[in-house]
């Protein structure tokens, strides 16, 4: 495989000519300081420019044609060197795939070798170190030097593990989980940071099948990781039916969900949860009743004489069922007397105007797409009537939001 190899110029040449000795490439890249006092002479400059010797061509046998120099104008700002180097090594591989890339930053100014190693980081470029016997904390011994890689891809797998934090505390499950898995697969990593990413891993897919209402699936997952999360935890075996719950507990997960959309700007999403955690919050109240009632075939013959007539009138005939709305299983609670049914005639009016929003949205009956305001307005009054719903029927339900990644 042909060897492109990068290196910074400036201080000692023995380093940089140690690595091109050692990594024999194909073609070179030197990054050299401009100006009548930088280091554009120690490359190929006439005479004995490198401590008293030819100049690091001189000494390496390279050809005109198997090196490059380019200069820097500004070796110690930070942000030139940067973009300079960062265009450099990107035209370089550009034009030559397949080939081996190599950056050493052992020679240059501090500010060219930091500025090096950035731009190798981003665009993939191994990185090497030129090493040797250090007899005191001045320099390494003259003669003891080997060019030797460095391990970058833990570097950068550390970097992307910020990004990784980044999309999860957003949500965004699926894609934190896709960037670690990447993570797993491109390069060998520590031992600890092996770990950390396997566990973070689990931790994405389990919170993405939550997010999607796959609560069996994401049980299975949190399960051995559940210190990490014991608020959460606790949530979703009520969810599944494993811990002591209310039955209410899938209309605070739907309103959770709902806010989780909204951080990710689709209101019109958010907005279509908030409307089915209303309508499950009526269905299920009138499942625990005695006889239960449900909304999608209503038995009429379970409820008072007084009422049965209204709701005789929703019958279908061609299927004979009896199937009502969100509205009518609200109303249908007031007229049993039921303390849900006495908190919806205080809240109707203002639950019925924030749904004004929901109908004209693009998922409902419209098709306007929904604002972060148009979802605010909605999600107070409707966590407000739900929230006085669960109060009058005795029920506290503990729904926490997922938990964020704090940076240690």
């Amino acid at each position: 495989m042909p060897t492109l190899l990068a290196l910074t110029v400036g201080g000692s040449c023995a380093p940089v000519v140690t690595a091109v000795r050692d990594y024999a490439p194909d073609f070179v890249c030197f990054f050299a300081s401009a100006g009548p006092h930088g280091s554009r002479a120690m490359v190929d400059g006439a005479g004995q420019v490198c401590q008293g010797a030819p100049s690091i061509v001189a000494q390496t046998g390279l050809m005109p044609e198997q090196y490059e120099v380019v200069e820097l104008a500004e070796p110690d700002h930070l942000p030139d060197c940067y973009g300079a180097m960062r265009a450099a090594l990107a035209r370089l591989a550009a034009g030559r795939a397949g080939w081996r890339r190599l950056a050493d930053y052992t020679g240059g100014t501090k500010t060219m070798s930091a500025a090096l190693v950035l731009a190798a980081l981003e665009t993939d470029w191994e990185l090497s170190l030129v090493k040797g016997t250090r007899p005191d904390l001045v320099k390494v011994l003259n003669g003891s030097e080997m060019a030797a890689l460095v391990n970058a891809w833990e570097v950068r797998a550390r970097q992307l593990m910020a990004e990784v934090r980044r999309l999860f505390n957003a949500y965004a499950y699926a894609s934190a989980g896709e960037v670690l898995e990447g993570l797993a697969r491109t390069g060998p990593l520590s031992v600890e940071l092996d770990h950390e990413v396997r566990q973070w891993v689990a931790l994405c897919r389990a919170f993405d099948a939550w997010d999607r209402f796959d609560h069996a699936q994401a049980r299975r997952l949190l399960e051995p990781y559940q210190s990490r999360a014991v608020p959460q935890w606790r949530f979703l075996k009520a969810l599944v039916g494993l811990g002591q719950a209310s039955g209410y507990e899938p209309v605070l997960d739907l309103v959770r969900n709902a806010e989780r959309r909204a951080a990710r700007g689709r209101y019109d999403d958010a907005v279509a949860r908030l409307y089915r955690a209303l309508e499950m919050l009526a269905q299920i109240r009138l499942r625990q009743r005695t006889p239960p009632l449900e909304t999608g075939d209503l038995d009429t013959n379970a409820l008072p004489e007084k009422l049965r007539r209204k709701y005789e009138a929703w019958r279908d005939p061609t299927d004979g069922k009896v199937r009502i709305g969100l509205r009518q299983a609200y109303d249908l609670l007031a007229g049993l007397e039921d303390p849900l049914g006495g908190v919806w005639r205080k809240h109707e009016n203002r639950v019925i105007n924030a749904l004004k929003k929901r109908n004209a949205s693009i998922l409902a009956h419209g098709s306007t797409p929904l604002s972060q305001g148009d979802y605010q307005e909605m999600a107070q009054v409707v966590e407000a009537f739900i929230e006085a719903g669960l109060a009058a029927l005795g029920v506290k339900v503990v729904a926490p939001q997922f938990p964020h990644w704090e940076e240690k």
